[in-house]
């Protein structure tokens, strides 16, 4: 085929310009696996345009480029499988004819379904034939492109063709020269396999798979098998063949067995690496290791996604005498945690081994279970672990293990993503919320992916293996490598911390609600020098410090308002994101319209958390967070009052 002769022709019916971008948009839409030549042949079938060949010419259109709902396609494959032609009866008492063949490149395969006379088309071809097929049209069926024959369909098969460009036809296959949509037959070895499973059809019956994960000296595969089959006896160690089709699955190639037989029975290699202590695996510079340890917790599931696709993953964090360590199970493997708790004692063999260095250039270490694992559990060594909640007036008393604390507690701040770039060039992701328990409240920064979680106030989390870390005067929560972060289990809750304000005591952190019946009058913008903190001067356009002198201001936004709850009034006092929090404004807004904006909450209703101090001879509500009203918290704080 003239590539350039095709163009021009193209050029009838738009401009050089619009053809380039059309071409480059079909490309883009194949993530760089389609070439030019068939880019323009895709724009050439939109437009209706005829694309010719010489006469024994294969077709540069692949059939990986097939895409649904094309017109006149256009192609040339090997055949790999003809089947017999069929008859049936049509609604109008005639007689119909249907018949199909499958055909492939090394792109894939796709099969071609033939109606009435075009099923005459496939007499005298046969198995391992090299065809050319004109005319078709493309549509999915069963989540997989087809041909079907169109009026002008026709068929030829090719005398002259490259080799190359085709699959051998084989007995028997090794999984590496398996493509999408071959019915093919392999020999290999189960090293995975999972236990049944039930669920349920879109017809209501319930239906069964089994998965299993087979390998031979070019690769591997997943090899599901349904329903009735699913029933087969087969265990990992078992040489098996299998015949079914190879499909495009989230992680690779798999295989829909049709039929399954056991060649001989066997048993994987008990290991096929070190056993490690897991304070070694940092120095190990094997590919995979066998590690042991008691269970310390298991991660909930979450979904993780990249660029072709979207997987699950589930992390089991097991501890020895030595240290801790994370196992990511991926997929079906997940499987295997599901009758597993926490201080079980397990034995791991075979995991992959990942090294690194973290953004402080500690050496961690991160495991994987592979479809050459295998996870045992030893009920000897095994021990219940109980769960001890430590209250968060422990933490800052001093009085708990700050290496290793399980906290439960209320969000009574959160404040926005802030993100910020690491000394390496990366971006980091950083939010810090206050979590409090009735006994005291901590601050906790939340990093990276934790950052993103949906923590919003109100929430009650539980933080599982946490940390504490002095910073400053402060001391701060966080989750660390091996800890986890549970928002609003199932069955905790924590006692609203409610009280009047008739009843508050200085010094105890509390929540109040009330209205806002007045405010201070004074300005929104509290100037501070951004050395020592000291309250600003204004001189002109100036602000002048005592101690430091002339500077420019660190600007804090502070307010003032009065709040009555029926029982007693009392001051709050609010600064920074608080006060836009209860205004509705930002900053810049704030600094326009100034009292103005605290004018507009008088007589709204308000939820506050804080703690009654003495300011100036009188008490003062210092306010940590402040948050609309929710009809159902409020019917449960009024119960607990």
């Amino acid at each position: 085929m003239n590539i350039e002769k095709l163009k021009q022709k193209i050029l009838t019916k738009l401009s050089k310009k619009e053809l380039e971008k059309r071409v480059n948009e079909k490309i883009e839409e194949n993530s760089g696996l389609l070439g030019e030549e068939s880019a323009v042949m895709l724009v050439a079938q939109e437009f209706g345009i005829e694309i010719t060949y010489d006469d024994d010419e294969e077709y540069d259109f692949s059939i990986k480029d097939i895409q649904d709902g094309q017109k006149n396609v256009e192609v040339s494959g090997k055949i790999i499988e003809v089947s017999n032609t069929k008859e049936f009866s049509k609604k109008d008492g005639s007689t119909g004819k249907l018949a199909s063949i499958t055909i492939g490149d090394n792109t894939g395969t796709t099969r071609l379904t033939l109606w009435n006379d075009k099923t005459e088309l496939i007499e005298g071809l046969k198995k391992g034939d090299v065809i050319k097929i004109e005319n078709a049209f493309s549509r999915k069926w069963n989540d997989k492109v087809e041909l079907n024959s169109g009026s002008e369909l026709s068929i030829e098969k090719l005398k002259k063709y490259d080799e190359s460009r085709y699959p051998i036809l084989k007995e028997n296959y090794s999984i590496s020269e398996l493509l999408p949509n071959l019915l093919a037959k392999i020999n290999a070895e189960v090293i995975l396999a999972y236990p049944k499973k039930e669920f349920s059809k879109k017809d209501g019956t319930t239906g069964q798979l089994k998965s299993l994960t087979l390998k031979d000296s070019t690769g591997s595969i997943r090899v599901t098998l349904w329903n009735e089959l699913a029933d087969f006896e087969v265990k990992k160690g078992d040489y098996v063949e299998v015949k079914g089709y190879a499909k495009q699955g989230y992680s690779g190639l798999e295989l829909s067995a049709d039929n399954i037989t056991i060649i001989r029975e066997g048993q994987l290699e008990e290991s096929l690496s070190e056993n490690l202590k897991i304070s070694e695996l940092t120095d190990f510079k094997g590919e995979f290791v066998n590690v042991s340890g008691n269970i310390l917790t298991i991660s909930p599931s979450r979904e993780v996604s990249f660029n072709d696709r979207t997987s699950e993953v589930q992390d089991l964090y097991i501890s020895d005498d030595t240290g801790r360590v994370k196992i990511a199970f991926w997929g079906l493997n997940k499987d295997v945690l599901k009758e597993l708790n926490n201080g079980d004692y397990v034995k791991i063999s075979n995991c992959k081994l990942r090294n690194y260095n973290d953004n402080s250039g500690e050496k961690r270490a991160d495991l994987t279970y592979s479809y050459l694992s295998e996870l045992k559990k030893d009920k000897k060594l095994s021990k219940e672990i109980e769960e001890i909640v430590t209250p968060i007036s422990e933490i800052l008393s001093g009085k708990a293990n700050k290496n290793d604390v399980t906290v439960v507690g209320m969000v009574v701040s959160a404040y926005p993503i802030n993100e910020f770039k690491r000394s390496n060039g990366s971006t980091g992701k950083v939010k810090n919320i206050t979590i409090d328990d009735n006994s005291g409240s901590i601050r906790m920064s939340l990093w990276d992916n934790y950052a993103e979680m949906a923590i919003l106030e109100g929430d009650i989390l539980k933080i599982v293996h946490g940390y504490v870390k002095e910073s400053g005067e402060y001391m701060d929560l966080s989750v660390g490598r091996f800890g986890q972060i549970l928002v609003n289990p199932k069955g905790i809750s924590v006692k609203s911390n409610r009280s009047f304000i008739v009843d508050i005591e200085e010094g105890k952190s509390t929540e109040i609600r009330g209205t806002v019946v007045d405010f201070r009058k004074q300005d929104l913008i509290l100037n501070l020098c951004p050395n020592c903190r000291k309250k600003l001067n204004a001189s002109g356009k100036e602000y002048v410090c005592e101690t430091c002198g002339t500077v420019t201001p660190n600007e804090l936004l502070v307010s003032t308002v009065a709040i009555d709850d029926g029982t007693s009034v009392i001051n709050c006092r609010i600064y920074g994101q608080n006060v836009e929090k209860i205004t509705g404004m930002s900053k810049n807004e704030l600094k326009s319209s100034n009292l103005d904006a605290l004018s507009k909450i008088l007589g709204r209703d308000f939820i506050f958390y804080g703690s009654p101090n003495i300011r100036n001879d009188e008490l003062e509500f210092s306010v940590k967070s402040v948050s609309n009203i929710d009809i159902n918290r409020e019917i449960d704080a009024l119960e607990q009052i």
